[in-house]
């Protein structure tokens, strides 16, 4: 049993929420496509930067985005019945997470392993092997993926 199985195993509980039983599919079903075999490099590569990309949009960011709507009394209905100045506090919350998410976390990790993946990948290859592109090409995809918008916090 991996972490990611405990961790899915633990969040399998609140299953009942809407929403969450789909999350945990996805995560399962892709875990299940890379050990089988199903996911091929390419797949891979965009896989790992729909997840975390420090450069576009990304499902960290669609999370914390999700965040800050379910914080926000204009649109979560059940916040309207709290009192004004805690649903004040609830929204800045929420939107405190926005902004910590997009400046403050780090999302370069997967990026620059999806360009290491292409990077000895023959991304043109269909019979399943991995063939080295040439130098130049390796050399330049990899300054490229070390470099971020995003610093890390200090």
């Amino acid at each position: 049993m991996t972490a990611l199985d405990d961790t899915l195993d633990d969040l399998a509980g609140f299953d009942w929420i809407p929403g969450i039983a789909q999350f945990l599919d996805f995560a399962r079903t892709a875990q299940t496509a890379a050990a089988t075999g199903q996911l091929d490099t390419d797949a891979t590569q965009t896989l790992l930067v729909l997840i975390a990309n420090p450069n576009g949009p990304d499902l960290t960011e669609a999370l914390a985005h999700l965040v800050q709507d379910l914080t926000n009394p204009g649109t979560n209905r059940a916040l309207a019945g709290l009192p004004d100045d805690v649903a004040k506090q609830v929204q800045h919350r929420g939107e405190l997470h926005v902004h910590e998410t997009a400046d403050y976390t780090p999302r370069d990790h997967p990026n620059e392993a999806a360009g290491l993946i292409y990077e000895h990948t023959d991304t043109r290859n269909t019979g399943g092997r991995c063939e080295a592109v040439d130098d130049e090409l390796r050399r330049k995809n990899a300054e490229k993926n070390k470099q971020s918008s995003k610093p890390y916090p200090k």
